[in-house]
Parts: C-alpha cells; structure tokens; sequence
C-alpha cells in the first residue's frame, strides 16, 4: 500500500496530538495506517499509508478543517482522579490472543465479535448485578427497548450535531416493484455491492441507536412526572462507527450497554449519581479490579464550539469515567456517569412535578469491556478467580 507524508497546515502542540490521533481515520475511508510526525514540540505532518495514492493538497485540507475546528481549539487537560481501586494493576497480556484460541471470542466482522459460553456468563453476571442495584437501591422500572432508534429522536437530543461521526443509520429499499427486480438482477455481478445496495434504498426514519437511554427520553416525552425521582433501567445493543480504531473486545462498533437514566430535580439527580458512583467503587472492590474514576469530557466531533464544551464539562463535573486497565499498558472507559440539567427535560418536554423541567443524570456500562477487564485482570481460568467474581458465573 502507497505511504505518503502530508505536512499540516498548522502546527499541532504535542499535548494535542491524542486528539487529532482520534480523528485522522476519519478524514478519509482510504486511510489504512498513519503516523503523526512530531518536531520540536509539534505536530508538523502525518504519515499516511492508504488503499490508493491519494491527493496530498486534499489531504493537507481535510486534516486542516479538523485540526482548525476540533483540535487547536483545546486546552491542555490534566487528569484529575476522584477515586482509585485499592487493588493495584496485574493485567494479564496476550489475553485477547488466548479468549480466540480457545474460541471463546470469535470476529464476525469489523468491530464485531461473537462470544461463547464463559464469556457471556460473565456478561451476564455483571448484567445482572448492575440491573439489581438500579432495582433495588434505586427503585428503578426496567425496560426493554428495540434496536432502532428514531433519527428524530437523535436529532432532538443533539446527538447528530455532537457526534456524527458514530451515528449508524437505517435504510430500506424503495417500495417498488421495479426497484426489487433491479436490485436482485443485479446483485449477482455488482462489483460494489454496498453502492449497488445505495442506489436502491432510501434512509427508513430510524438509526441505529448509539446509547440506549435516547430511548428513555423518546419514551417519557411530553410526560409530567407527578412523583419524582423517576429511575428507568435499560439493557440493550449500542452502535457506534469507530472506523479504524476499532480493537478487539475495548473499542466495537457493535456491544452492549446497561443504563440507568435518573429523573428529577437538580439536587436529587446529582446526588443519586453519587451514590451510583459510590456503589459502583463498591463494586469494582468487590470484583478485586484494578480501576479509578476521574473527571471526563464526551468525544465531541468536527464542533467550533468544541473547546467551550469541553471546558464547561470538566469544571461543572458533567462527566465522570470508570476506567479499567487492559492489556497492551491501555486501560478502557467500562463506565460514564453523566449529569446533563435540564437540556432533556426541555429538549423532550418531560416535567418534574413543581419544579419544570426535568433534569436528567445517566449512568452507562460497556458490558463487553467490563468483561474484557475481568479476563484481562484475572486470567482467562476461573478456577484461579477470587470467590466474588466465581459467583458471578455460577
């Protein structure tokens, strides 16, 4: 494959090359690899090996829109940790390798995996701890939601603004006589059968959904919440287009998510995201990982606002992360623990009694990568597992 170097219109300081690291496949599909140049303290090119030889003006353009709207905008962030595991770090490498081997993890696509027996107890064990604590601490409903989402459903929320680069949608083919015969005619010799697939369908209305607890706001819409707090609980499939930056069980473009989305005013919503936070520190302890939460900011995309949105998340302590370490030395984002006002309550006209408009908090679990750290942390043995995480797959 053709590698060629793209000199950047702007210099990117160092400290911002994760950011734009983030986003490069995105730039252009034909991306295969690439590299960021570093001289002096800057980001001075990109080294990009690609499918096809590509324009490099056009590159060098492309990366200077991103660089000028997401990157440049940012400020440098420290990390700052609000709780820690008592249990320090023993990751277990080559663990992914191991879970394929044994056929207990298995690739059915890009950012897709299938997963055996052991794998889903563990799924499930974590599922179901995580459902009875919503349940039981926070009177939570459960509901089961489908696996399509209305655009407009995410259009309201701001979703497609914020992240566009995720969004998964949904098509159908034109209802048409002619449109059928066409397509199965000519499925067979179609040289690109996703354009082939294009050229006959249309956008059906509804996406696939990127978060589970869009569905929640969808569901109460235009409701006044006579008592409050209101606690809802969902499992269910999430999708988001990670490009190439898809990796193997941390980062899919299909997995599974449990919410909790808690509704009310201010003060309860943020003070019952504390006692999520508190329970899940439990938990973590509990389950003998390695592990901290600390303060966070959405992957806000191709935004001019991006800096102010980010600032405004991480000084209010909108956002806080549970983060796991993995094999490689990397750790995952397995939890979120959001608080958002009242911009669904609004956005979705939900009332909170007295109070007007309703303010949200969210709680969300990457069911696969909490698992993937419980492998990655304690082996792929379960015999060799402490006696809380044994309980999980009985």
């Amino acid at each position: 494959m053709p590698t060629q170097t793209v000199p950047l219109v702007k210099r990117v300081p160092e400290y911002l090359s994760a950011e734009l690291a983030k986003r490069v496949y995105y730039v252009s599909p034909e991306i295969e690899g690439f590299q960021l140049i570093v001289e002096g303290g800057h980001v001075v090119g990109v080294e990009i090996t690609a499918l096809t030889s590509m324009d490099g003006d056009e590159l060098s353009r492309k990366l200077d829109v991103i660089i000028s709207k997401d990157v440049l905008p940012q400020q440098e962030l420290e990390t700052e940790i609000l709780w820690q595991s008592p249990h320090a770090p023993h990751v277990v490498d080559g663990v992914f390798s191991k879970l394929v081997d044994a056929g207990v993890v298995h690739e059915m696509g890009e950012g897709l995996f299938a997963v055996g027996d052991l794998f889903s107890k563990v799924l499930y064990g974590l599922d179901r701890r995580l459902h009875d604590l919503a349940v039981q601490e926070f009177g939570a409903e459960s509901f089961h939601y489908p696996d399509l989402i209305a655009t407009e459903t995410l259009r309201r929320a701001g979703y497609m603004s914020a992240f566009p680069q995720f969004l998964m949608t949904a098509s159908r083919f034109h209802s048409d006589v002619d449109t059928y015969d066409s397509f199965t005619s000519g499925v067979a010799s179609a040289d690109d059968l996703g354009r082939h697939i294009e050229d006959h369908s249309e956008h059906l209305g509804y996406c696939l959904p990127p978060a589970v607890c869009y569905h929640v706001y969808q569901h109460l819409s235009g409701r006044d919440l006579a008592k409050v707090p209101v606690a809802v609980t969902t499992r269910g499939k999430t999708f988001r287009f990670e490009s190439r930056y898809r990796r193997s069980l941390e980062r899919l473009w299909e997995f599974t998510m449990r919410e909790v989305v808690f509704l009310g005013d201010r003060p309860t919503v943020v003070e019952q995201r504390r006692r999520m936070v508190s329970a899940v520190c439990d938990l973590v302890d509990e389950l003998g990982l390695a592990g901290r939460i600390e303060i966070a900011n959405d992957p806000f995309f191709f935004n001019e606002q991006i800096a102010d949105y980010v600032k405004v998340q991480r000084a209010m302590e909108l956002k806080y992360e549970l983060c796991l370490p993995v094999e490689g030395g990397r750790s995952v984002a397995a939890g979120s623990f959001n608080v958002h006002g009242d911009k669904f309550g609004s956005v979705f006209g939900i009332s909170a009694a007295d109070s007007g408009a309703a303010h949200t908090a969210c709680v969300g679990f990457g069911l696969e990568r909490l698992g993937y750290a419980v492998f990655c942390q304690h082996g792929v043995d379960p015999g060799a597992w402490p006696s809380a995480l044994k309980s999980l797959v009985s």
